[in-house]
């Protein structure tokens, strides 16, 4: 006994509506799983951007921090400024000790004025006393605490914070350059703005919490927004991140350690900032959620009563096509659902059988017309009493010498022969190019000089099937409207082109042309052939009826320049 599902006896709207909701429940579930699995990608990508952009921001620092440090070394070895300081430190009294002490000043004017964020710079010598220029001369350095540290660094240069202050100084000793005595001539201070030096080398907005630390203490950090930050991670050797909680709220601290220095860069950005889109993002999802299902509840319900009760009324009005207006039904497969999509499916199924038979039957009766009209054509000509009598007058021309006339009359006995015996509708390219051959010597003998006849390319595609009568007639055309109007030579030329799977055959002529308004009705056949009869008309026909709409004959025409009739069909080697 076949199984039967347990669905197979419910009512269509009671599916459509089952499978709405669970279709729904479906989407509910993996949009969940999406959103939770986005939502860690993004996370983790906001971790990692944090971690890139300190990355560079440290990069540019320490770069800065590097040209101060080299402005240091220059100031410290200038030339003017080693003078200076000589004549300070010797301690001449009068108006040269005060000029000298001016011009000092003028010369660290001159550096300080090189980046806006250096405060001040500020030279100490031998005695104790300082000299000091730049926009903020009342910044006040630790004199002793710096004095320690560049003894203790042997001339290098060194970094302190400036007490009070959102700053660094750089300091360094000025040794006497000349003849390498290395003489200690004073100290030199370079006050920097952190705040201005943030903002002109970094991008960052005022509420960022960006902090510059040596060791354990703080040498830079914006006070967008008030964050008191007392315990930083140390040690830190190297890059990276971590979450950490300052005054009971989650941050997300990045960290990462100068190249150059002792100095160690972080950057604290808030959870809430980061969780902000996602939480927005889960608050709408759940919306939509409710929504989407008070939706479908309203919505299946009705759309399937709207569905069902149509789909029976099609049944039946099916159901009376199939038994009173064809004939017998096809086989259709045994039911297998007991709904109303299963008597669709059976009274649809025969429909189109029935349908598809009247297609086929149509197809074959235009097919039957048109190789009847065609036959009709050929049969207008008692092959026998033709081959008979044109058999008689190529003998009697060889008898009597008449070369001409038996060339002709063996060329048309040919070319009939090959006409009328072939009752295939498909031959090949060459046997068609046969009968264009034998028609073209006997057109040659009539008009001598005034026919050109050339076939190019054709060799390649000699096995090639094409239906019969073709070419001759478009060449025998070509040759009828061109040399009866022209009094120069005429040209045919006979090309053959492979184009992706098809063939295409190209004849073309140098006669008077055609006029555009007169093509269409080439077209469609209300302009008749001069020749044989098989208009272009008829032979467009066959190669749609035979390959397809896509296939047929395409015409290009200018007067007085010449006529291409080009032929597209399939490719076909038989």
């Amino acid at each position: 006994m076949r199984f039967r599902p347990f669905y197979s006896s419910i009512k269509i709207k009671n599916k459509i509506f089952s499978i709405s909701l669970l279709l729904l429940l479906i989407f509910c579930i993996i949009g969940m799983i999406t959103y939770h699995y986005f939502t860690q990608l993004y996370e983790e990508r906001i971790y990692q951007e944090s971690a890139d952009m300190l990355q560079l921001s440290s990069t540019v620092i320490d770069e800065e921090l590097k040209k101060i440090e080299n402005l240091t070394f220059q100031v410290s070895t200038d030339s003017l400024v080693q003078e200076y300081m000589e004549t300070i430190n010797e301690r001449k009294l009068g108006f040269e000790d005060y000029k000298t002490k001016a011009n000092l000043l003028e010369r660290l004017l001159t550096f300080a004025s090189s980046e806006r964020y250096i405060s001040s710079i500020q030279v100490i010598d031998r005695f104790g006393e300082k000299y000091t220029t730049g926009y903020d001369t009342k910044i006040e350095n630790d004199a002793e605490k710096i004095r320690k540290l560049v003894y203790a660094s042997q001339g290098s240069n060194t970094w302190s914070k400036i007490e009070g202050k959102n700053g660094i100084s750089a300091a360094r000793l000025i040794r006497r350059k000349e003849n390498v005595s290395l003489a200690n001539m004073g100290i030199l201070i370079v006050s920097v703005d952190m705040n201005k030096f943030v903002d002109q080398t970094l991008d960052f907005s005022k509420n960022k919490n960006f902090i510059v630390t040596n060791g354990k203490e703080i040498y830079y950090q914006n006070k967008g927004n008030g964050l008191d930050v007392q315990e930083l991670p140390d040690n830190v050797n190297d890059s990276g991140y971590k979450v950490v909680d300052f005054s009971g709220e989650d941050f997300l601290l990045t960290y990462k350690h100068s190249r150059f220095s002792k100095l160690t860069y972080f950057h604290l950005l808030p959870f809430s900032d980061i969780t902000k889109q996602s939480q927005t993002i889960k608050r709408i999802m759940i919306i939509c959620f409710l929504f989407m299902l008070t939706l479908t509840i309203l919505l299946s319900r009705k759309a399937a009563e709207n569905i069902s009760k149509p789909l029976e009324e099609l049944s039946a009005r099916m159901k009376q096509v199939q038994e009173g207006d064809f004939e017998e039904q096809a086989t259709v497969p045994e039911k297998y659902y007991n709904d109303e999509v299963g008597q669709l499916h059976v009274n649809f199924r025969s429909m189109l059988d029935k349908i598809n038979q009247l297609i086929k039957e149509n197809y074959t009766k235009q097919l039957i017309i048109k190789e009847t009209e065609y036959k009709a054509l050929q049969a207008q000509i008692n092959p026998h009493f033709l081959y008979n009598t044109l058999d008689s007058i190529n003998w009697l021309a060889k008898i009597n010498q008449q070369e001409k006339i038996s060339v002709m009359a063996e060329a048309l006995g040919n070319m009939m022969r090959n006409i009328i015996s072939k009752k295939a509708a498909m031959i090949t390219i060459k046997e068609e190019l046969e009968i264009v051959n034998n028609y073209v010597t006997i057109q040659k003998y009539r008009y001598e000089n005034r026919l050109e006849f050339t076939l190019c390319d054709w060799e390649v595609f000699e096995d090639c099937q094409i239906p019969k009568l073709t070419i001759q007639p478009i060449v025998e055309n070509a040759i009828q409207h061109g040399l009866e109007e022209m009094v120069t030579p005429c040209r045919v030329i006979v090309r053959f082109k492979r184009i992706d799977e098809n063939l295409q055959i190209i004849v073309e002529d140098n006669g008077p042309g055609i006029e555009e308004n007169k093509l269409e009705g080439i077209y469609k056949g209300e302009i008749r052939s001069k020749s044989s009869g098989i208009g272009l008309k008829n032979i467009n026909e066959r190669i749609k009826l035979m390959f397809g709409e896509e296939y047929g004959i395409m015409i290009e025409s200018q007067v007085d320049i010449g006529t291409r009739v080009k032929i597209l069909i399939p490719n076909m080697v038989g």
